[in-house]
């Protein structure tokens, strides 16, 4: 797609803004054209205030970009990046060649205190309940390949029996299972004489749940179906860790 041609920005919920919020400047891998950094490393564009120095003229792949809190109403309000250390995203679920591609979410649980989060349970389950592919992604080391996994036969039983507790402590049992993966250092792809296929590899790495390679490419604009996710129940208040 020519950078010439118009944006098109995707549906953001009302009264939610970035404000100072960085979160994809540090834990996202760029690397195109117009940019490359690491995942867990801050853009070299990044400045103290956490305001962008090229704003105005920031690549393509940083003006596309909104994360599920910005984009999903059923995302809980407390679940900011930069207060909850909560990134949520949108992420196209691969499947057989004739399936149809669905349209799922991805948690990347930056910190072991983010499983603290208000509104992580409600949010997770309300995904969950309403059948929407769900991903766990928990980061590796600065500068190398993170765990990703689909998660919602894991959260099924918590979920219909409204568990908050168990819900929570699978979470954090997988997170852990994640971080004592296998981690490989990122190393970025070489453009070619044309330009094309400059993209970063998948990361995959070792787990003992379902295995998905994944790239932090930004994610497309959500459907109509998504907007109304969030009709499950909550769970319930009362049943903390």
């Amino acid at each position: 797609m020519d950078d010439s041609e118009p944006l098109e920005t995707p549906r953001l919920v009302d009264g939610r803004s970035c404000g100072s919020c960085n979160v994809c400047c540090v834990a996202l891998t760029i690397n195109d054209r117009e940019l490359q950094k690491l995942q867990g490393y801050r853009c070299r564009h990044a400045q103290r205030d956490n305001s962008c120095a090229i704003y105005s003229t920031r690549p393509r792949t940083c003006r596309e970009f909104y994360c599920g809190w910005r984009q999903l109403k059923w995302i809980r309000e407390p679940l900011r990046p930069d207060t909850s250390g909560v990134l949520v995203r949108l992420h196209w679920e691969d499947g057989e060649p004739d399936e149809k591609r669905r349209l799922g979410v991805i948690f990347t649980l930056l910190n072991r205190a983010s499983l603290k989060a208000e509104g992580l349970a409600e949010s997770v389950a309300a995904a969950v309940a309403a059948d929407i592919p769900v991903f766990l992604h928990v980061p590796g080391p600065p500068g190398y390949t993170s765990g990703q996994g689909r998660i919602n036969e894991a959260l099924q039983h918590a979920v219909a029996t409204k568990d908050k507790k168990e819900l929570l402590a699978i979470l954090r049992m997988l997170r852990d299972v994640t971080r004592k993966g296998k981690h490989e250092r990122i190393v970025m792809s070489r453009r070619t004489a044309s330009g094309e296929n400059y993209q970063v590899p998948s990361p995959v790495d070792e787990a003992e749940f379902a295995k998905y390679s994944t790239s932090d490419a930004p994610p497309e604009a959500p459907p109509q179906f998504l907007e109304d996710a969030g009709t499950a129940e909550p769970l319930p208040a009362d049943k903390v860790i």
